[in-house]
């Protein structure tokens, strides 16, 4: 059993939580970040067959410098989840870029003067990894997204971005590029990883009641029950396995800088949708193959989950525990 301390950001969300167990299952210890005392009492509920490996730590506004100082003392290695969630306002660089490059160079700076600190995890997206407008509808896909390509994508900031989705987009690519400048500037004695899942679906740690479901699920669920699909590109990874991959690379293979593409099963609407008939019939899911419009499957390269020993479950795997899960709830 590892007796390593692992800071952990973004405990109380979708994938931050199936993180926090994994860690601790795997004989980790953790300190877990909140930003208020009222969030450790369900965190310590649900994490209480490992009460004795598991603290907290409040961290307010981790936007502000010096926000993680306290808590990353005596940490070996960090796994960083937390992200202010954009889309609250219209402004691209203020509600969208400051938010997701602040939340991560701010631990990073942090980290830099910790001594025992190994290695910083990162949760970015794929989206990181894709030129911007790629992934739009009606845009032809990259022929391959690849991990470490080299390939540098710029975005501008002050350009008039109208969408969600493509202000999403260039935040992702600009928070992952400044990663990258931050550690060809600071050279830190520690390797950052950084983490590149497609949509993430799956079973809730956290979800109390079916109104609760999760964005990504929430969309999906949707898109079955209506036939109106909600994201243009149907690719999928399972929140376990995710968060696998995740605390797998807390000490495990990896080179510094070392980009995780994390995608599961391929699939095309067609596939989700013979899915989701074949396993609930009698839901009267409206969404039926064949699909108008179904765009062709996005290649990946997942070469560093691979290295990881992480198998992906299959989609109709993934599927199902998340539905089975959400027809459970009784409101």
């Amino acid at each position: 059993m590892s007796s390593s301390l692992v800071l952990i950001t973004g405990a109380t969300g979708f994938i931050g939580s199936w993180v926090t167990r994994y860690a601790l299952e795997a004989g980790h210890r953790v300190r877990l970040t909140i930003r208020r005392e009222s969030q450790q009492e369900k965190l310590a509920a649900l994490f209480s067959k490992h009460a004795d490996k598991l603290e907290f730590a409040v961290v307010p506004d981790f936007t502000k410098p010096g926000a993680f100082d306290a808590a990353l003392q005596g940490v070996d290695q960090v796994i960083h989840l937390a992200s202010p969630m954009p889309g609250k306002g219209n402004d691209f660089k203020t509600d969208y870029v400051d938010p997701a490059v602040k939340g991560t160079l701010i631990i990073l700076d942090a980290a830099k003067s910790v001594p025992s600190i190994k290695r910083v995890l990162v949760t970015s997206s794929i989206l990181a990894l894709a030129p911007f407008g790629s992934m739009a509808p009606g845009v032809p896909l990259p022929p391959l997204i690849k991990e470490n390509s080299g390939a540098k994508y710029t975005v501008d900031v002050d350009s008039d971005i109208a969408d969600h989705g493509s202000k999403y987009h260039g935040s992702k690519i600009l928070a992952h590029e400044a990663t990258k400048e931050w550690l060809a500037a600071n050279k830190p004695g520690f390797s950052v990883l950084t983490f590149h899942p497609v949509f993430v679906i799956g079973p809730s740690l956290i979800q109390q009641s079916a109104k609760e479901i999760d964005a990504v699920n929430g969309g999906l669920l949707q898109t079955l029950r209506t036939g109106n699909i909600v994201f243009h590109h149907p690719v999928f990874v399972d929140v376990r396995d995710v968060a696998e991959a995740m605390v797998k690379a807390v000490d495990g293979p990896a080179s510094p800088g070392q980009e995780f593409i994390l995608h599961g099963e391929r699939t095309t609407y067609d596939d989700v949708a013979a899915a989701a008939q074949a396993l609930y019939p009698e839901q009267g899911f409206q969404l039926k193959a064949p699909v108008s419009g179904n765009p062709v499957v996005l290649n990946t390269e997942t070469k560093g989950a691979e290295n990881l020993g992480i198998k992906f479950r299959p989609f109709k795997e993934v599927l199902q525990a998340f539905i089975d899960q959400q027809l459970s709830f009784s409101d």
